[in-house]
């Protein structure tokens, strides 16, 4: 508006002076010379006046300019906060703390206005009442449990702690990960040493087998997170990998890329739900839950804060015995989240796929076809009738050639399908599976313990072994401290029983020891 005023107030002035020169000029005669140099002063004066104008002109649009691009960053920032230079990005977009501004002390006429203001902040806090102390302690639960949450596609976009800036770019990077030191100690004798699987427990074992231990730290994981905000909003792109193979050999468990509701790439399938897993000590984790990591394309709309939904093509790799899975179309899989109340989460997933099995060249070859599907129904349920944290976790999965979804089924191999021998037809496996698991915090900091209980059965077609898998029972109980956010120190001890096909059943039990650190 200033620019305006000035260009507007010129004109009068250079008309005025105008009229001036000529008023003199018609008054006075030709040979007059006192005219002269009055109306040569007059025209050093205006131009001296207008190179004044246009550098005052210059300096406003280039302050408005900075304006604009100032007002662009600070927009920016208010729209994409995982771009801020704080290391904590919420300390960075909050709003300013309510104390005395400079401009506000310098315009108080005297000391007693800014005493007062800095009184006003320094003041005491509310004393703490019960309700306050049990909505902190149900704040510091739930800070844990996200320090614990093994999702990285729930990470809301917004909050980016940890971030470093990418010089030249709008891109920011965070690393992240944990180390992990377990001491696995064996009560009896386990084909896998390091870890607690139900279904590899032998049933027949003789005397001269000795049960092993291990300490390990290949449980550590790493992981690199990227994103960058653009006007079609956040885009964003994560890897993260482990070294539980075998000679502690490095191995991807997610990467995937992710725009807004969209998801492309290897991470947990739908079919998951990880706000229903329980903590536990033990690598393997629990035999009963739905737990698979693929590739998938997903679209992950919701409605509100109370609905959820996902929906995903995922590759299938079936696993079959007496053959060879083929994989010719993605598993189709829909989920929808329901939280009516605070206290409590459903889950509601389906599943269906097709398995072909190419048969044995010794069966005769060829391939064949089945369709399989699959139901979960899961949960959390909060508990705080004798701590604010405490909390129950369920879930009941049933299907027919979903083994490999289950944790138990796929890490004992092959059991979405089976092959005949004799007819070459191929039969799906039916797997019912649950599990249960209290979660209560004992009230002296964040010491915690998990109670869980698990189960898989499998229907076997009645032409299977007589040592075909047929049931397993898991249950743990464990006791885990975090002094900070970051470590987590706990022990668990476990039992667990396999049955088979023809009764023959066996069991055993394991103590682990963990502690782990994340950065």
């Amino acid at each position: 508006m200033t620019r305006h005023h000035t260009r507007n107030a010129t004109w009068p002035l250079l008309l005025a002076c105008l009229a001036t020169g000529a008023t003199a000029a018609a008054a006075d005669t030709p040979g007059d010379s006192a005219a002269s140099p009055g109306l040569d002063e007059v025209l050093v004066l205006l131009k001296q006046q207008q190179q004044e104008l246009q550098a005052q002109r210059r300096l406003l649009e280039a302050q408005e300019e900075r304006i604009r691009n100032l007002t662009r960053e600070l927009d920016s920032l208010r729209a994409h906060p995982p771009m801020a230079q704080d290391s904590t990005v919420a300390a960075a977009t909050a709003p300013p703390p309510a104390t005395a501004r400079p401009s506000d002390a310098a315009a108080a006429p005297d000391s007693t206005a800014t005493a007062g203001t800095v009184a006003t902040a320094a003041a005491p806090p509310p004393p703490t009442t019960p309700e306050s102390q049990q909505d902190k302690a149900r704040a510091t639960g739930e800070s844990i449990a996200e320090a614990r949450t093994d999702d990285p596609t729930r990470a809301l976009l917004e909050d980016f702690r940890g971030a470093w800036r990418l010089p030249g770019t709008d891109a920011a990077l965070a690393i992240g990960g944990y180390v992990k030191t377990a001491v696995v100690y064996n009560n009896d004798p386990l084909s896998i040493k390091d870890r607690f699987i139900v279904g590899s427990i032998p049933v027949d074992v003789s005397d001269d087998v000795e049960a092993q231990a291990s300490i390990t730290a290949s449980q550590s994981r790493l992981n690199f997170d990227l994103r960058e905000p653009t006007e079609y909003g956040v885009l964003r792109a994560f890897i993260e990998g482990d070294f539980a193979e075998d000679d502690d050999t490095f191995r991807l468990r997610h990467a995937f890329g992710q725009w807004r509701t969209l998801l492309a790439g290897k991470t947990w399938s739908t079919f998951v739900d990880t706000g229903a897993s329980p903590e536990e000590v033990d690598f393997e984790g629990l035999n009963a839950r739905v737990n698979v990591r693929q590739s998938q394309f997903r679209f992950m709309p919701s409605l509100g804060k109370e609905y959820e939904f996902q929906f995903s093509l995922e590759d299938p790799n079936p696993q079959v015995q007496n053959g060879s899975g083929v994989t010719r179309a993605p598993d189709l899989v829909a989920a929808a989240r329901f939280q009516p109340r605070e206290r409590l989460h459903l889950r509601a997933a389906v599943l269906g796929r097709q398995i072909r099995a190419q048969r044995l060249a010794e069966d005769g070859g060829g391939v064949e076809k089945s369709y399989g599907w699959g139901l979960s129904l899961s949960g959390r349920y909060s508990t705080p009738r004798f701590d604010a944290r405490d909390n129950l976790l369920f879930q009941l999965n049933r299907g027919d050639g979903i083994g490999r979804y289950i944790n138990d089924l796929s890490s004992v191999g092959q059991f979405d399908g089976i092959v005949d021998p004799s007819s070459g037809d191929l039969e799906l496996f039916e797997v019912i599976s649950a599990y249960v698991s209290l979660q209560h915090w004992w009230g002296v900091g964040q010491l915690r313990s998990n109670f869980t209980l698990g189960a898989v059965e499998v229907d076997n077609p009645g032409f299977v072994e007589g040592d075909a898998y047929r049931r397993t029972i898991r249950a743990s109980t464990n006791l885990i401290w975090s002094p900070t956010p970051r470590i987590d120190v706990g022990g668990e001890y476990l039992w667990g029983r396999r049955e088979n096909e023809d009764g023959d059943e066996g069991d055993a039990s394991q103590v682990q020891l963990g502690l782990r650190y994340r950065f």
